[in-house]
């Protein structure tokens, strides 16, 4: 089975008011392990550490810009914007 190539991804310039929603993050000081699982994860802890990482979400500031960046730039990996990467590869399809 062939694979797909990966989208090319085009990030906003590296100018303060594209990134300066982040400075806002409820996330922002927090252990980035809550948001990106580890390959040895198993689903239960999966479970676990998703939930409790979007209740995180659910109370920040910046919840749609994230999820809005996350969506944009097509963030493969972890929670953003209290979206999962399936959930987000969900959203994107057409």
């Amino acid at each position: 089975m062939p694979i797909a190539p990966i989208p090319r991804v085009v990030l906003p310039a590296p100018l303060n008011a594209n990134w300066d929603w982040q400075r806002h993050a409820s996330c922002r000081y927090m252990d980035t392990d809550l948001f990106f699982g580890r390959d040895s994860e198993g689903a239960g802890q999966r479970i676990r550490r998703e939930r409790a990482a979007k209740q995180i979400c659910d109370q920040c500031p910046v919840l749609y810009r994230c999820r809005t960046h996350a969506l944009t730039c097509g963030e493969p990996f972890g929670i953003w914007g209290g979206t999962t990467d399936l959930e987000r590869r969900r959203l994107a399809a057409p």
